[in-house]
């Protein structure tokens, strides 16, 4: 029976080169073939996604910023975008500014040029990650110009007892969802990020069921801090073998990483 498969994409569909095994590609026609429908749900910003799906030679739906936004890179449709209410996210940045933190604001571009990242003076997030990041950024803004289209606050590099401060703060006066996720694998330190509410990789594959009418009934994959509510609603979860979620979440499956082309078994484990 078709069945729809959500995948993550960082250290589980692919690892740090961001290039998918050929194994892995093998068993995404597999599921194809099959009837299956493949749906990426990543902590990656819409641009950056369509950069490595280019790459890679991928066309597949995708929920973005962990919930936030969701695109079909099919027919190139959006079907979800939830982004902060500005008087919201006006008291999350004055809340994270009182721990002299000052997190770089992803946006909704509405598919315009000039980037979906957006710079306060003097980002805290680590300079590998501001360099990585500088191709996006759109520098004829500030985050004062996109108080309606901010979909994601995201740090790097910060330290451990920091980024888990700044999260309790966030969720004591329920300003969002913050996340930390550490050590990050490209960065060091930790990550954090602050999603508007109610939001989680769930609630963008809830989107995209209702967007496509499939019922609300998925086998998921992933590997980390993002992805645990995620492995909970699955009727089929599967966590990478040494991540975060395999010791945290009680998943049904542990697949190899992308190294060892752990994703190349998720049709059989799927049916």
């Amino acid at each position: 029976m078709p069945k729809l498969v959500v995948t993550d994409l960082d250290r589980t569909f692919w690892g740090l080169d961001c290039i998918a095994p050929a194994a892995h590609l093998e068993a995404l026609a597999e599921l194809d073939a099959a009837g299956h429908t493949v749906l990426a749900a990543t902590g990656r910003r819409l641009r950056n996604v369509a950069r490595l799906f280019e790459l890679n030679g991928l066309h597949l739906p995708v929920v973005a910023l962990d919930g936030s936004i969701g695109m079909d890179f099919t027919a190139m449709q959006r079907f979800h975008r939830i982004a902060f209410d500005p008087a919201t996210l006006s008291n999350a940045m004055e809340a994270l500014a009182s721990l002299n933190i000052r997190p770089c604001l992803y946006i909704d571009d509405h598919g315009e040029p000039g980037g979906d990242v957006v710079m306060p003076e003097n980002p805290s997030s680590e300079p590998s990650h501001l360099r990585f990041l500088d191709e996006d950024v759109n520098h004829a803004l500030s985050p004062t110009d996109v108080e309606a289209d901010v979909l994601e606050l995201v740090l790097t590099g910060l330290p451990s007892d920091l980024a888990h401060l700044a999260a309790k703060a966030v969720h004591s006066e329920e300003l969002g969802v913050a996340r930390v996720d550490e050590p990050d694998p490209l960065y060091g330190g930790s990550r954090l990020t602050v999603s508007p509410l109610g939001i989680s990789k769930v609630s963008g594959v809830e989107a995209f069921c209702q967007w496509t009418g499939q019922p609300f009934d998925f086998a998921a994959i992933g590997d980390g801090v993002n992805d645990l509510e995620l492995l909970e609603a699955a009727s089929t979860s599967i966590a990478i073998a040494n991540s975060h979620a395999a010791l945290v979440a009680n998943a049904d499956h542990i697949i190899p990483p992308p190294e060892d082309n752990g994703w190349a078994t998720v049709p059989k484990l799927v049916g």
